[in-house]
């Protein structure tokens, strides 16, 4: 039972840390002691309850469903492992992030199309085309594209932005972006 306790805390804390730092192994760490815990428990349970009763049919049932609880959770643990090896795009909350400090750059007359995620272990990779007025030097472009990469690096700060300039009056640009929306 102590053994359980510990095995509890240090699956919270691995299970608190992996969450914070977008780490699998960490995670699976986690789950793999809380498995432990469960068969402990289960264990403790099944053979209590059968001594208590004598209805000694309920080890086994216990038994079998820590059995299903440890199948589930190696499933999950491959899923989310398996995932991890392809490109997948950024989760909602993250891409709701993004979302919002483009916003703040339309209302300033800007627009942007062609946003494209994906997540690699720890890092999010973000590649987006901003349209600018097609009089501004290249100089005001880069500049205004430089903020908006660090304010997407600060809204999600293990983030690597690339930017593509184009011009807002280009009917390529214009195309493009309308191909953009409908497809989204």
């Amino acid at each position: 039972m102590v053994a359980s306790i510990i095995n509890l805390a240090t699956a919270r804390t691995l299970m608190a840390v992996g969450r914070q730092h977008n780490s699998i192994t960490l995670e699976a760490d986690a789950q793999h002691l809380l498995t432990d815990v469960w068969t402990s428990v289960g264990v403790i349970l099944g053979v209590g309850l059968a001594w208590l009763t004598g209805w000694l049919w309920l080890d086994p049932v216990i038994a079998m469903v820590v059995a299903l609880n440890i199948l589930w959770t190696g499933w999950q643990l491959l899923d989310r492992s398996a995932a991890g090896l392809m490109d997948v795009s950024l989760p909602g909350e993250q891409i709701q992030a993004i979302e919002s400090v483009l916003e703040r750059y339309r209302r300033q007359g800007l627009d942007f199309h062609a946003l494209r995620t994906r997540q690699a272990g720890t890092r999010g990779f973000i590649t987006l085309h901003v349209l600018v007025p097609g009089g501004w030097t290249v100089q005001e472009g880069h500049d205004w594209s430089e903020r908006i990469e660090t304010d997407i690096r600060v809204a999600l700060p293990r983030a690597h932005v690339t930017t593509h300039l184009e011009p807002l009056e280009d009917p390529v640009s214009q195309s493009d972006a309308a191909l953009d929306r409908s497809t989204t």
